[in-house]
């Protein structure tokens, strides 16, 4: 006899996430890492390549190992500055209102900490497929 089907799929690893921006926005920080390398030391992109690999594969393992309290709080300093750049800038720069800078900051300060809050899910969803393979 077959077991009865429960109705509810699997979801998969792949799907849209805002994790993966950050993810997207991390592998071309190690990109761009890799090619001011490069060029300081007079190298080709091959070795720009191999220079931005080295420094992902490293932030990773970085990234990999470190505490939930460290992640959080890493996330928390970054959102905050990010916070803090976006009302100064809107505020000065752009001589904004300041309640339309205030709601500005809110929305990057949201739209942030929530990507860092579904990265850190979608690192702990590919530990686990990692492992389950």
């Amino acid at each position: 006899m077959s077991s009865p089907s429960t109705g509810a799929q699997k979801a998969s690893i792949l799907r849209l996430r805002a994790g993966l921006l950050l993810l997207i926005g991390f592998v071309l920080l190690c990109a761009s890492g890799g090619s001011f390398v490069a060029r300081q030391f007079g190298l080709g992109w091959g070795w720009a390549i191999l220079i931005a690999i080295v420094i992902w594969v490293g932030v990773g393992i970085a990234l990999a190992r470190v505490d939930a309290r460290i992640y959080f709080g890493i996330a928390l300093t970054v959102t905050v500055l990010l916070a803090y750049l976006v009302y100064d800038f809107s505020a000065s720069a752009l001589e904004w209102p300041t309640s339309v800078s205030l709601v500005l900051a809110v929305a990057a300060t949201a739209l942030l900490a929530f990507t860092f809050y579904d990265f850190r899910r979608l690192k702990d969803e590919l530990r686990v497929w990692v492992y389950r393979r």
